[in-house]
């Protein structure tokens, strides 16, 4: 863990060189963002963006950016969010015939491009998109960049490095791995977690994995975000566009590697009771309460680890490792990164919507108040050169995944669980599915079948 503590140091430090930034310009006048200045209000430009975003939950984080931005820039920024219970997409697309219609917009499913494509504007141009750390998560087609990724998030195991070091030091330890840092490839996953499983009575354990939940609406992170890994592989090595026809072709290749890794997951399991009636919080509560050595989850998932009431796991003990599949077209696997916002520019809108939308794209990726944004209200890991260096994570789960994000020596998964065909899909092919497996109801190559 030296390289994560090493990472861990940077970034504390850079959040803290960021704060006292913040808190010398609070000496001037305070505003709702941490980016307060003796500089009165910029004066009105006349200039109002329209900007659609589908998140209902987020709206008022959006209201309160645009507040801010009409304060800080002199440019109106007017939110349009779609009502609570209603279809985004459709939402957007009524909006685009409108007079008022968005020079900016954000979108999830890449599948959902063939609705608007008409509307793409190339964001290839823009001073945002030089920004970007990685390009393999912009959304592309016929060579035109359609979408940015504003944020990522990151998913694989969750580990309690406390009970590995003391793994570790266990004398009569099957396994001769000193570190989680010799841990590289299903192989030796394999191997450490059936030696932990045994030695979980010593360890103080109930099982190594904490029992996932089934409950209908809360399986995503152990159906189809696990499923959207070896996908996202066979998307790279096929070379498949997408949002094209090629996701029609799409066979689940590596089956094996994704067999071998669930199979390992569910056979070691601290239960196999209860599990349909069991969501998030069960799981995030077992970890946290350390009878459990690991979790699959996301960064996102931090905010369920961190709500449980009487967690004995120091938040400083929890780091990420890729969840090793038997994949040959990797050589060294890293994690699953998935965008979950992306922006794009409406290119029928007037040359003003679209000059105004690439300058608040610039700005939201390089001013203080536009980083925080993204980075601790979003919650989502910003993959942007200005970002990564200058804005500290709240989310510790964030920050180590940022680790893995610049590490040259692993491949990182991208991955696309928002491709997969709709609710239907989730719950009865995938949430369903699982829960019928998991009963011993369903085969496997029965349960395989069905997602491909």
């Amino acid at each position: 863990m030296t390289k994560h503590r090493h990472l861990r140091k940077v970034l504390i430090a850079l959040g803290l060189c960021a704060a006292l930034l913040i808190a010398i310009a609070a000496c001037g006048t305070p505003g709702s963002n941490g980016e307060a200045t003796t500089h009165p209000p910029a004066e009105d430009t006349g200039i109002v963006l329209n900007l659609f975003q589908p998140h209902h939950g987020q709206a008022s984080l959006w209201q309160a950016l645009a507040a801010d931005y009409k304060n800080l820039t002199g440019v109106t920024l007017n939110v349009h969010t779609p009502a609570m219970g209603s279809d985004a997409l459709e939402e957007l697309k009524d909006f685009f015939d409108r007079d008022d219609a968005p020079g900016l917009f954000l979108f999830n499913n890449p599948r959902h491009y063939h609705e608007w494509r008409e509307h793409a504007h190339d964001l290839s141009g823009i001073a945002a998109y030089g920004r970007l750390v990685d390009d393999r998560f912009v959304l592309r087609y016929d060579d035109k960049a359609v979408g940015l990724p504003l944020g990522l998030e990151a998913f694989g195991i969750i580990y309690n490095e406390d009970i590995l070091n003391a793994y570790f030091a266990l004398s009569d330890r099957g396994t001769d791995f000193e570190s989680i840092t010799q841990i590289n490839t299903y192989r030796e996953l394999e191997a450490l977690v059936r030696d932990l499983h045994e030695h979980r009575e010593e360890l103080d354990i109930d099982g190594v994995f904490a029992a996932p939940g089934l409950r209908e609406g809360e399986h995503t992170a152990w159906s189809t975000r696990l499923l959207s890994i070896p996908v996202g592989y066979e998307i790279k090595s096929q070379n498949h566009d997408v949002i094209g026809n090629d996701m029609d072709d799409l066979h689940l290749r590596y089956e094996a590697g994704y067999r071998g890794f669930h199979e390992l997951h569910w056979g070691h399991l601290t239960t196999r009771e209860g599990l349909e009636n069991r969501g998030y919080a069960d799981a995030a509560r077992e970890f946290t309460t350390g009878r459990a050595a690991m979790i699959m989850g996301s960064t996102d998932f931090y905010g369920y680890l961190s709500a449980v009431t009487g967690a004995t796991v120091s938040i400083d003990d929890i780091a990420f490792m890729p969840a090793f599949m038997q994949i040959e077209s990797v050589n060294r696997q890293g994690l699953s990164f998935e965008a979950v916002h992306y922006a794009a520019i409406n290119g029928h809108a007037d040359e003003e919507q679209i000059r105004a939308s690439e300058q608040f794209l610039d700005w939201l990726v390089t001013s203080e108040r536009g980083m925080t944004f993204l980075v601790n209200e979003l919650n989502v890991i910003a993959p942007f050169d200005s970002v990564l260096g200058g804005t500290a994570q709240h989310n510790p789960l964030a920050e180590n995944a940022i680790y893995w994000l610049q590490n040259e020596n692993v491949t990182n998964a991208v991955t696309y669980s928002m491709i997969h065909p709709g609710d239907e899909f989730r719950d009865q092919v995938m949430g369903a599915g699982l829960r019928a497996y998991a009963r011993g109801e369903r085969a496997w190559d029965r349960f395989v079948e069905d997602t491909r």
